[in-house]
């Protein structure tokens, strides 16, 4: 009986314990990773992100962002793909540039920026830049990775990214949409909240009639490509040229001229790297 009691109290104080120390440590960010290139060409940027796929360089539209931004500014850079190796927030991109790790993808833009000295666009039309740039990765994202998940393709996509067998993938297809897709679904709900498909194509609609108002020329400013094209066509790409979705019909009977920029961005930055 006494050993029973001890056991008992023992449990309960070791659970309170626990519980009162994860209150009252402080949250702390995750150390940087140990940088994978060791004899690094100064000024390179390494960036680290899913393979390629035959028809659109990247899956990822964070990561395509990236090598967009690497391509219109002229910036030095080299492709590593990897399956495993993550960033500090445990996504991918990262890059590495002089033997330091940078994640997240806006973090990265804005280093990008900063070290090689990209030019910013005049005042007014740089907020504009930034506003558009948000709504498309912070609200757009969202509703285009309802519509993307939603897609048996998608994970036939990611289950071949993986180098899984393929022998395999009529056993292990269903496993992975069930799991992944449960995970995505509850993201997007904590996002944007949980609407009808209906409601999903309204705000799809809207923030599309944003980015073609926005027009001012060839590219979203002017004639020239900004961060604002990197951000906006790798969203757009990422889920228009992989595989047929819903946006592919909503690009192709409402928005034209969206779908014309969206081709004229791909060969101006990607003039070989695509399979259509």
């Amino acid at each position: 009986m006494f050993d029973c009691c001890f056991l008992l109290f023992a449990v309960i104080f070791g659970t309170i314990f626990v519980y009162l120390k994860d209150l009252f440590t402080p949250p702390r960010i995750k150390e940087k990773p140990e940088i994978q290139k060791k004899d690094y060409k100064k000024d390179t940027v390494y960036l680290y992100q899913y393979k390629r796929l035959k028809n659109c360089p990247n899956l990822s539209p964070f990561c395509m962002k990236i090598e967009v931004l690497c391509r219109i500014y002229n910036i030095p850079h080299e492709i590593v793909e990897c399956t495993t190796m993550r960033s500090r927030n445990g996504l991918l991109p990262f890059i590495e540039l002089n033997g330091q790790h940078y994640s997240d993808s806006d973090l990265t833009e804005m280093r990008l920026k900063s070290h090689f000295k990209i030019p910013t666009l005049p005042d007014e039309l740089e907020t504009q830049s930034v506003a558009l740039s948000k709504m498309t990765f912070f609200h757009l994202f969202h509703i285009i990775y309802r519509y993307k998940t939603s897609e048996h393709k998608f994970y036939e996509t990611i289950y071949q990214l993986l180098d899984m067998p393929p022998t395999l993938s009529i056993l292990i297809l269903p496993f992975v949409k069930a799991s992944v897709g449960k995970r995505f679904y509850a993201r997007n709900v904590g996002a944007i909240g949980d609407f009808e498909w209906s409601e999903l194509d309204e705000f799809l609609h809207k923030d599309l009639e944003v980015i073609q108002n926005t027009m001012r020329g060839k590219f979203l400013f002017g004639d020239k490509l900004t961060a604002a094209d990197a951000t906006v066509f790798s969203l757009l790409a990422t889920v228009y040229y992989p595989f047929h979705t819903h946006i592919s019909d909503v690009l192709e009977k409402d928005f034209p001229k969206i779908l014309e920029y969206v081709e004229r961005v791909r060969k101006e930055v990607y003039p070989n790297d695509f399979t259509l």
